[in-house]
């Protein structure tokens, strides 16, 4: 057996690329001699190592032997900079120091690029394997797949889609799950559904990423369908389920839905962690029941960051300024740190109540206490407290110096502020902003046009209204939507879509009459239309929100029940007046 001799470190010659990894990593220890030592034991070396410098010294030692060159153990020493976070060193070994690197090798730094948030690095190590004449396997493509949903790229998803077929993984669950999450993440919804209706046999894993898919594109409707679809088909749900359903009916207002999701995490002994618990939270705070939010925020054994914002954020949107401050202030001493979110929760509470000073001085603590950026939604809740406080020039002033860019909906709140205060003026130059940003909205056309109305300038009114024919646009219509027995109900103004119109307008006529005789005068001010005021009246009883209500009672007469209803825009005095009258 060949023996070597005892070579001082300082005359060795060793590679380039040890140098290189020198110059990555932190320099080697001096290492007097080279151990005589066998394969076996550099392996199980290489196992115990817990640091990079560790790592960086049993490297040296392996290059100083005939044992540089063995593929097994250059494999390890490759995987064992991947395990460390050298993933650039990691794709060396397989790219040019391994000559024929197992498939192996290959998928965990693809899959290591990706978890790293390198997902470009991880596609293009993808392609060059394949172009190295490697065939790769199902656990390849669900290590790509999640690179291009962190890119939102449609256009690798679909040529690596084209590789699964060519390469026989077509039916392999993981994969096409993996397919599916990524066509949902890119908002290719009917391809990934296309894939969910064609797999045999469908798991939890692959109704999940459909189910995601449909939330971040906004369908809840379809994901609280396809919870449904779940439960006729026997899938179990698992916590991400039932998060995503919860956010599909937090979005809604299906207030008894999540309900009945909140009854059957108790009953399946799911636990509440703390994911699953900021669903709920926020869940009931949308939905308008802040008080069961707060009991699910008390009752979990666990609360992290994300629980604490989501009920603050939640008595936030309630206005409830001095609970949320409160509840911050808890948070604050049990020595948790507040981020961006949280401070948009304790922002927006005050912004309801046009708490101008309390607003000013979390803005600045913000910064100047817990070094955070102000961000668009900060600014907009600084806008919308100015703006109600009806000092709109501190407002025009704060958006003219901001350090971020503001959009169309930042100056969208102070010209619905200007509405309220009439400021004509001041509406006139926030519109020419926001139509630059944002000139396809027909929203911002209308509201303006609502603006001129308000101060009877019909010329103007008269103008803007050309402009939305003129460039063809279309404003999606105002709705209110109610829950019923699990069933979301949506109504447009004028609404003779539902099965139960006749009996609505029937019930709203009889209300009608009823308000008179109580000597109740319609509020027409708010119908910014030139027309007489016997078609103001009508326009007004026929509001969404009315009609929302009328059927809430028609369904619920015989019963005691709290009608609790959604809408996409603030609701107008004179329908909180009619509620009054018709309790």
């Amino acid at each position: 057996m060949l023996l070597l001799k005892p070579i001082r470190l300082r005359t060795l010659q060793i590679s380039q690329y040890a140098s290189a990894a020198s110059q990555e990593l932190s320099p080697p220890k001096p290492v007097s001699t080279i151990p005589l030592k066998g394969l076996n034991f550099y392996i199980s070396t290489l196992q115990t190592c817990v640091s990079v410098d560790q790592l960086h010294q049993l490297h040296a030692k392996i290059l100083k032997t005939h044992f540089s060159q063995n593929v097994f153990l250059s494999t390890r020493l490759a995987h064992a900079y991947l395990k460390f976070g050298c993933l650039n060193i990691g794709e060396r070994f397989v790219v040019s120091i391994i000559k024929n690197p197992p498939l192996f090798l290959w998928n965990e730094t693809i899959k290591c690029y990706a978890r790293k948030g390198c997902y470009r690095e991880s596609i293009g190590l993808y392609y060059e394997m394949v172009r190295s004449g490697y065939k790769p396997n199902a656990f390849t493509f669900t290590f790509v797949l999640p690179a291009c949903a962190g890119l939102k790229s449609i256009k690798d998803c679909q040529r690596i889609h084209s590789n699964v077929l060519l390469f026989g993984c077509e039916y392999n669950e993981f994969v096409i799950t993996a397919l599916i999450d990524v066509y949902g993440k890119c908002g290719e919804l009917s391809s990934a559904r296309q894939l969910f209706d064609n797999m045999t046999v469908k798991k939890t894993a692959s109704c999940n990423a459909l189910m995601a898919g449909f939330v971040l594109d906004e369908k809840f409707d379809d994901a609280l369908s396809l919870f449904n679809e779940m439960k006729k088909l026997g899938i179990p749900p698992d916590t991400m389920t039932m998060v995503e359903v919860l956010q599909s009916c937090a979005s809604l207002g299906a207030l008894q839905q999540g309900r009945w999701v909140h009854e059957q995490v108790i009953r399946t002994q799911m636990g509440v962690n703390v994911h699953l618990g900021s669903a709920l939270i926020n869940m009931y705070a949308r939905c308008g029941s802040i008080e069961e939010a707060h009991h699910v925020f008390e009752e979990m054994p666990q609360k992290d960051l994300i629980a604490w914002t989501a009920i603050i954020c939640g008595y936030g949107m309630h206005g409830l300024a001095h609970l949320s401050e409160s509840l911050f202030l808890r948070m604050v001493s049990h020595g948790l740190r507040p981020d961006a979110i949280t401070f948009v929760g304790v922002l927006s509470g005050f912004s309801h109540n046009g708490m101008v000073e309390k607003g000013w001085y979390y803005f600045t603590k913000m910064s100047y206490e817990f070094n955070i950026k102000p961000v668009l939604e900060h600014y907009s809740c600084m806008v919308d407290m100015l703006g109600r406080a009806g000092r709109l020039n501190e407002a025009e002033n704060l958006l003219k110096h901001i350090t971020v860019k503001p959009d169309s909906k930042i100056w969208g709140g102070l010209l619905n502020a200007c509405k309220i205060h009439k400021n004509v003026e001041m509406a006139e130059r926030v519109v020419s902003k926001i139509l630059e940003l944002d000139p396809t909205n027909a929203g911002w056309h209308v509201l303006m046009s609502n603006i001129y109305a308000t101060c009877e300038k019909w010329d103007q009114v008269a103008k803007m209204r050309g402009k939305i024919k003129d460039l063809k646009l279309e404003k999606t219509p105002g709705w209110s939507s109610i829950e019923i027995s699990g069933h979301i109900h949506t109504f447009l103004v004028f609404d003779q879509s539902h099965v139960m119109s006749r009996e609505i307008y029937k019930y709203l006529k009889y209300v009608k009459e009823r308000m008179k005789v109580e000597g109740y005068v319609p509020e027409t001010s708010v119908v910014f239309e030139k027309v007489d005021e016997e078609t103001k009246e009508e326009m007004v009883f026929c509001h969404s929100e009315r009609l929302a209500i009328a059927f809430g009672i028609l369904s619920t007469l015989d019963e005691k029940s709290l009608l609790e209803m959604r809408k996409d825009f603030i609701a107008l005095r004179m329908v909180h007046v009619v509620v009054e009258i018709i309790w």
